[in-house]
């Protein structure tokens, strides 16, 4: 039963925001070096929408409101509030202007992250542009595929470099879990 469970494992994760499982203590470590799952980039457009968007220029900000979501190609993000930082470059553009650039995107109100079969859920998320880091965390975060459902409390994924750490909540009992459905289970 083990080596069933450990041949099909990083098959899973690997699709699901490129985990492959290597434990640690108390934190799942994962690293791969496939390009499949939620796939953010900094250098595709993104396409963002919501109910209200508040612009502050002098801080950087912009700030949508009410059923927001994000699109860059097959990743749909939803969540309730979304805020852009953008960089400053020293030269007095605008965030409208044409070398504005995002820093990060910060997420609250509940976050929802989709990528074809693949889903990320949590309370709060980060990406972070430049270094192409997505930080997912909450009382619950959970990515699931085909039944196929990991849950924890914080989620790092380096997309570059296809590397993720899935911590528990810190509670006694609150580790990082995965359930695997059988393939005979999903019509595999």
């Amino acid at each position: 039963m083990r080596r069933q469970l450990s041949s099909r494992m990083p098959a899973f994760l690997a699709v699901l925001l490129l985990i492959a499982p290597v434990l640690a203590p108390g934190v799942a470590h994962a690293q791969t070096t496939r390009n499949t799952g939620l796939q953010l980039t900094g250098d595709k457009p993104v396409q963002i929408e919501g109910d209200k968007l508040e612009v502050l220029e002098d801080k950087s900000v912009a700030i949508f409101t009410g059923n927001v979501s994000v699109v860059q190609g097959p990743t749909i993000l939803r969540t309730g509030k979304l805020t852009i930082h953008y960089l400053k470059d020293g030269t007095g553009a605008t965030m409208t202007s044409s070398s504005s650039q995002i820093e990060r995107l910060e997420a609250t109100g509940g976050v929802n992250i989709q990528s074809g079969t693949q889903v990320a859920t949590g309370d709060t998320g980060v990406f972070n542009m430049q270094s192409q880091v997505l930080v997912l965390s909450g009382k619950r975060v959970t990515l699931s595929q085909d039944g196929n459902v990991a849950t924890g409390c914080k989620l790092t994924v380096a997309m570059q470099t296809g590397r993720a750490t899935l911590h528990g909540c810190g509670d006694a009992g609150s580790r990082p879990t995965i359930l695997l459905q059988p393939r005979s289970a999903r019509g595999n």
